[in-house]
């Protein structure tokens, strides 16, 4: 199994949805890990995208052959007559379902983890702020990263600008200035110089809510089209994780069970991968929402 870490830089709010209305202060609320209660990206979320990405980044030929089997697994009409996943570059590295195609389904050759947020930009007086904790960054693979003594302290990354205290919103915290690690397989982003000079390492007990507080809340209307005015009950509310936002994920080959495939499989990945930041993940991307960019480290 050959592991390939996964930056994802927010360059618009993205929101993936936890799926229905929920009572409180919002209706439409974005997934969360069940564990931190942090915002991500999940894994589903990304291979889909990604997925139906990668038949627009095929050949020619091969591009009609996989959108071939794509009607075919939701045309109930085409089900009939089911394609041979296996002739399908698409379905060769993503997999395919019994039912699906002539034969027993089969696992795909690629997974895509859940990505977590690694730095949250948060407004403060002396501009936006990138928030970590030395948990995430030490999961991300730097070491001597230097922890706040207390909740009460942050570590500001050293250099010129560096204060000696900071708001975050609605806390101000003393700010001490140290040499702050951040993982070089994120050089692939144009923003990397920027978010590492403004790094900031905060406890880990209020890293979650820090994030929370900052989340961008978005109030719409549905339109009567025959009116052309604000349709009566139709108004919602939603969250979003703001623009700037940071994820790591992983994408992982199994060249073990799939010595053929996994070699060639990861241009096709990195292009589809392109292609599918730049329509965008999530919902509401035809509203403003979900554009990426992208570092897949090979």
């Amino acid at each position: 199994m050959k592991s390939h870490p996964l930056y994802l830089y927010a360059l618009d709010p993205t929101h993936i949805g936890a799926g229905g209305y929920r009572m409180g202060r919002v209706d439409l609320t974005i997934q969360r890990d069940a564990g931190s209660n942090l915002p991500k990206v999940p894994g589903s979320s990304i291979n889909g995208a990604t997925r139906s990405a990668a038949i627009y980044s095929l050949p020619d030929g091969d591009r009609q052959r996989a959108m071939a089997y794509a009607r075919a697994t939701i045309d109930e009409k085409n089900k009939k007559h089911p394609h041979k996943g296996g002739d399908d570059p698409v379905a060769r590295i993503f997999g395919y379902a019994e039912g699906d195609t002539e034969g027993e389904s089969r696992i795909g050759a690629v997974s895509f983890r859940d990505a977590e947020i690694l730095a949250f930009p948060v407004p403060t007086m002396l501009g936006p702020r990138w928030v970590t904790t030395a948990h995430l960054l030490e999961r991300a693979g730097c070491t001597k990263v230097p922890r706040p003594a207390s909740e009460e302290q942050l570590i500001a990354q050293a250099g010129a600008a560096a204060p000696k205290r900071l708001n975050l919103g609605w806390l101000l915290l003393a700010a001490e200035a140290r040499e702050i690690p951040f993982p070089d397989a994120a050089k692939g982003l144009p923003v990397f110089e920027h978010i590492k000079e403004r790094l900031v390492v905060v406890h880990d007990n209020l890293f979650p809510a820090i994030v929370n507080s900052n989340l961008e809340t978005r109030t719409s209307v549905s339109i009567d089209f025959e009116t052309g005015a604000a349709a009566d009950g139709a108004l919602f509310t939603y969250e979003a994780t703001p623009r700037g936002t940071l994820f790591r994920g992983q994408l992982d080959l199994d060249d073990g069970r799939f010595p053929e495939i996994a070699p060639a499989a990861l241009p096709l990945l990195e292009k589809a991968l392109g292609l599918a930041c730049t329509l965008g993940l999530g919902a509401m991307t035809t509203r403003g929402f979900g554009r990426m960019q992208f570092a897949l480290v090979k």
